[in-house]
């Protein structure tokens, strides 16, 4: 089958992403590295699903600064707990790219991969109760944390890193609202450090790649963000987030399931 026949797929998922990623904060990895994982399976593709995580991480970065340019003009950006995360998250997903890109098969990742968005779709169905969070007081080691835990992940799944810091600052009890708008601007940095590891991967030219980046995939995806990413705030003003969050939940585990089949 042509790979051209695929093309509006990945417009589709370029539209929701840019959505997701400016109503929730979150980079939109979740949901392109698992389709990308299948279509590059699809043409037999050696090591598919780190071509899909590399090529993800490119759309993530490109997406998290759409989201930013969106988000700073209409409200307060926390750069300082931002910078944290994103720093501390950038050096670990710098690591665990590398230990991917040379230790870990492909076969193993997917099924790891595909427990983890199934435990998000369950905190995420079980998390109602983080809109009544009442502020509290910041701390730099909650923000250290949030980055080493995910940067790790967000280097080893092709993720941003905002479906991660969301939950655990929500976990240490930080309102969604600043939880979110601490995730929009860690995005970029924390995606950096696995795409330099992806982008440096020695490999075949299979896709108009470098190294695990399929750099023209990725642009078909991102080239929609710019539309969709506007909806994503004017919907954002209309739609309470726990809506938002069951949808987001029930995406999360049908992929997760299918990913461990």
């Amino acid at each position: 089958m042509n790979f051209l026949l695929f093309v509006p797929i990945l417009v589709i998922i370029g539209f929701i992403i840019g959505i997701f990623g400016s109503l929730l904060g979150i980079g939109g990895g979740f949901l392109v590295a698992p389709v990308l994982t299948f279509i590059f399976d699809y043409f037999g593709i050696p090591d598919g699903i780190k071509f899909a995580v590399g090529t993800s991480l490119l759309v993530v970065f490109i997406n998290s600064i759409i989201s930013i340019f969106r988000h700073s003009r209409i409200r307060n950006i926390n750069w300082k707990a931002s910078l944290i995360v994103g720093l501390t998250s950038l050096i670990f997903s710098y690591l665990s790219g590398m230990l991917v890109v040379h230790f870990i098969a492909s076969n193993i990742l997917k099924k790891i991969f595909g427990v983890f968005l199934i435990v998000n779709s369950i905190y995420l169905a079980k998390s109602q109760h983080i809109d009544k969070i009442k502020e509290r007081e910041e701390k730099i080691v909650h923000f250290i944390f949030c980055g080493v835990v995910a940067g790790f992940l967000s280097g080893l799944f092709g993720i941003g890193g905002g479906i991660v810091i969301i939950p655990l600052l929500t976990l240490i009890k930080y309102p969604i609202k600043r939880a979110t708008l601490i995730s929009i601007s860690a995005v970029p940095i924390t995606s950096l450090g696995g795409l330099i590891s992806y982008l440096t991967a020695n490999t075949n030219e299979y896709i108009y790649n470098i190294g695990y980046v399929s750099v023209p995939i990725a642009l078909i995806i991102a080239v929609p963000i710019l539309y969709s990413s506007k909806l994503g705030i004017k919907i954002s003003q209309v739609i309470e987030p726990k809506h938002l969050r069951s949808v987001l939940s029930a995406i999360l585990g049908v992929i997760g399931v299918v990913m461990l089949l």
